[in-house]
Parts: C-alpha cells; sequence; structure tokens
C-alpha cells in the first residue's frame, strides 16, 4: 500500500482551498492530514479541482468553467498555463500604442504589434531623442532632400517644410509597415482640422507618397480630427477608396456622423472622456436618461459602475455593429487592464507597453494545468466578451440617433459639453505638436534657426 501526504499548500496550489486530491475510483490510499493517518477506498470519479471557487467573474468578464469527467489515467501534461492578454486578444485585437522602441529593437519582436501609427507627437519625440534622432536621421534628410529635388506642386499650396514633414512621415510609416501586419495609420495635419479641402489635399500627397515607395494602400489609415469638416473629408475620401481612421472622438454624435461618413475606424478615448467628468460631477451623462443621471462615483469595477468612458465605448460598438458594419471601433487611452477587459470583444484597443506587460503577467484559466492534464480551448472559456455582435443587434436607439445629422451647427449642439471641450482641447495639443516640429525641419534644411 502507497502512501501520499497531501498538505494544505499543495490543494491551495492546486485552487481548492479545503478539498482533498480526487484519486482514481478501486485506489487504495494513506492519506496524512492535520497530524493524523487515515485509510480510504475514494467511490467519486475524478474532476478537476475548483479554480475560483468564490469568484464568478474576473474584472469585469465572466469566468466559465466546464467540468471534464473520466475513469481512466491521464498522463502528466506540460503544457503551460495562458495569460489575461491570451484571453483576451481572442476577443479583440490589442494593439500597442508605442510606435519608435528603444535600443534598435524591430517593431514586429514586440507584442501585440499588429498596427502602428506615425503621428506629430511620435515624430516629435524621435527628434528629442539624441539616440532617436541618430536612428532616423537618414529618413529626415532623405525627406528634405526628397523634396527639394522633386519640387511636388503641393510645395505651393502646403508650404516646403510641410511638405517635408509629409515625406517624412512617410518615409518612418514605410518602415512600419514592413515590421507589421497590419495597417499603419498617419496622421494629418491638426492646423487643418476646420478645413476639409485642405485635408483632401494633404490626404491625396500622403497617398501618392506612400505609392511612390511602394506600400499598398490597403496597409495605410489616414488619422482624421473628427471635426465637422473632418467627418466631410472623410466621406469624401472613402467614396475613393482612401481608408481614414477619424480620431478625437469623445462623443457619441461624432461616432455617429464619422459612421455615416463611412470611416473605416473610429477612434474613442476611455480614459480622457472619464476624466472629464470627474472634472464635471454634475454633468449629465446620457442625456436619453433621467436627469438624475448625474454625480455618484466613476470608474469602479462591478455590477452598476458607471464609468461613460467604458459606457461610450459599448455604446459605440453596438451603434456602429449594428447600423454601419463596415466602421470598427477602435478604444485608446486604455489606463487600467481593468478598462481593457470590461470593453473585451471591441475591434481593437489599444493600450501601452506596461498595460500589455500586466495582462500578460496575470494568469487566466485559458490552458490551465493541473499537474495531470491541461485544459484544452473547448473545455474552458477563459474570458466572455462584453461587447458582441449578438448584443449590437438587440440595441436599440432613438431615431434622432439614426435619422442622420445635417449640418455642422446640429453637430456641435449635440456633440454635449464634453465632446466639445474634449475635442477643442485636444486639437490644440495636436496642433501644438505640429507647430513644435516644423523648427527642427527648417533647422536642418538650413533655412534659420530652432
Amino acid at each position: 500500500m502507497k502512501t501520499m501526504r497531501v498538505s494544505r499548500n499543495h490543494t491551495m496550489a492546486h485552487g481548492c482551498h479545503n478539498r482533498a486530491t480526487t484519486l482514481v475510483p478501486g485506489a487504495r490510499v494513506k492519506m496524512v492530514m492535520m497530524g493524523k493517518r487515515v485509510s480510504k477506498v475514494p467511490k467519486v470519479a475524478p474532476r478537476w479541482p475548483c479554480l475560483y471557487p468564490q469568484q464568478g467573474h474576473l474584472l469585469g468578464a465572466t469566468v466559465k468553467a466546464k467540468a471534464a469527467a473520466s475513469s481512466s489515467y491521464d498522463a502528466p501534461s506540460n503544457v503551460s498555463g495562458g495569460s489575461q492578454l491570451e484571453s483576451l486578444c481572442k476577443l479583440s485585437e490589442v494593439v500597442r500604442n508605442s510606435v519608435v522602441l528603444e535600443d534598435g529593437e524591430s517593431f514586429r519582436d514586440a507584442s501585440c504589434s499588429s498596427a502602428a501609427a506615425v503621428t506629430s507627437r511620435i515624430l516629435l519625440k524621435v527628434l528629442r531623442n539624441p539616440v532617436g534622432l541618430r536612428q532616423y536621421e537618414q529618413p529626415i534628410e532623405s525627406a528634405l532632400a526628397y523634396i527639394e529635388q522633386t519640387q511636388p506642386k503641393e510645395k505651393d499650396s502646403l508650404g516646403l517644410v510641410h511638405c517635408s514633414l509629409d515625406k517624412a512621415m512617410v518615409n518612418l510609416g514605410s518602415l512600419l509597415a514592413e515590421q507589421v501586419d497590419g495597417r499603419v495609420s498617419t496622421e494629418v495635419d491638426a492646423r487643418f482640422a476646420n478645413d476639409s479641402a485642405k485635408i483632401v489635399e494633404q490626404v491625396n500627397y500622403l497617398s501618392k507618397l506612400y505609392e511612390e515607395v511602394g506600400v499598398k494602400p490597403d496597409r495605410i489609415l489616414y488619422r482624421i480630427p473628427a471635426t465637422w469638416a473632418g467627418i466631410q473629408a472623410c466621406r469624401e475620401l472613402e467614396s475613393r477608396g482612401i481608408q481614414c481612421l477619424m480620431t478625437l472622438v469623445c462623443s457619441f454624435t461624432q461616432c455617429i456622423a464619422a459612421a455615416e461618413a463611412g470611416a473605416s475606424v473610429v477612434q474613442l478615448y476611455v480614459g480622457r472622456v472619464r476624466d472629464w467628468y470627474r472634472k464635471n460631477p454634475n454633468a449629465i451623462r446620457n442625456p436619453d436618461g433621467p436627469r438624475e443621471d448625474s454625480g455618484g462615483v466613476l470608474g469602479e469595477v462591478g455590477a452598476g459602475a458607471m464609468d461613460p468612458g467604458r459606457d461610450l465605448v459599448a455604446k459605440c460598438y453596438n451603434y456602429v455593429h449594428k447600423h454601419h458594419p463596415g466602421t470598427k471601433i477602435m478604444a485608446g487611452d486604455i489606463r487600467t487592464k481593468e478598462d481593457a477587459l470590461a470593453i473585451s470583444g471591441c475591434d481593437y484597443i489599444v493600450m501601452p507597453p506596461h498595460l500589455i506587460s500586466q495582462l500578460d503577467a496575470s494568469p487566466s484559466v485559458l490552458g490551465y494545468n493541473d499537474g495531470l492534464r491541461a485544459s484544452s480551448d473547448d473545455e474552458y472559456v477563459d474570458l466572455l466578451p462584453e461587447l458582441t455582435l449578438e448584443g449590437a443587434s438587440r440595441a436599440e436607439f432613438s431615431d434622432r440617433y439614426t435619422g442622420g445629422i445635417k449640418d455642422e451647427a446640429t453637430f456641435r449642439v449635440q456633440m454635449g459639453e464634453c465632446g466639445r471641450s474634449l475635442l477643442d482641447s485636444s486639437l490644440q495639443r495636436y496642433k501644438d505638436s505640429f507647430e513644435q516640429l516644423e523648427p527642427y525641419f527648417t533647422k536642418i534644411a538650413g533655412m534659420g534657426n530652432v
């Protein structure tokens, strides 16, 4: 007769605090527990140990376990367990929001780097970093040389420095397109945000530059501010097959207008919206709800928690997937892993590297291994999506949302105070970035001093 010593720590390590390990029927085993020797013949079928006996949800995503019963012995498994990141990636495309990596590391080697972005702030960061400046010196200098040599007609309307800046963005974007499998988004000058003709002209020029370096149109998205003029420019560009990402969307009205214009992607900002309501606690969060829908505690996890940022993502997701399925929702400004899990199922979730690492380091039920047998995808569904196509099909919206937005005045009014405030303040920051970029190109071109 063999003796097995089963400690309390052993059972806890397998997810069960107070349960004895189940054994194969018919085996007589002596077990030493709490200083007592007992002999018993188990009469129960083997089963999986409980994983989270007191926990029904995992930070906003439902945990579901399937029981597996077998009377035969399973050989020990060496399959490793999964992480919350792995589980989330089964439901949403998780995108890393850092473009320029340290120490010359390839963007392809970074986790969740299926797509990339080229923006004024990223290029400014590179130029201000001596290491980054050396690394990207050639793309910047070649951009200036290209403009001086080719003298594009756009130089007369956009300006020599601006054309050089566009070429530098395209050069960086083409490098990133070689390192990612998805699309590269390229920012349009925020100073053109209220001039649809200028936006179209710049996108046409950027598109021509990408074509010259061999990057196909389906690999590029153009980041356009979701002003009324930006949305009208998007309508024209999308009608010609040029893909647009409408950015700085901080209201449901902006999302509706962008989707009606045929935008490929609408990007929302979870943390930014939440911050605004925290600073304005008496603001109405839901214009269709009761007047009492103000105040309260924001950002908490759990049933009934109020979070305008997450709620906006859910509302926009349901709307576009019900009425404009060609448009996808991208959630940005994710502050915590709880934010990401609470909107699982969203088309794209953009996160900083440190949150991706946190999710990757957080174990999940996916691939659970009890030492005898590891779970398969069919046996455990770790995260159930919070946002689904089925849920979107059941969502209902009032006629004022489905009737279309006809003019800019109506658009600005329906954006609400939060949407108007965040759009205007964000636009100013983006404009400042472009203003700060131009002196670098002027200096490199020998046209003046910074």
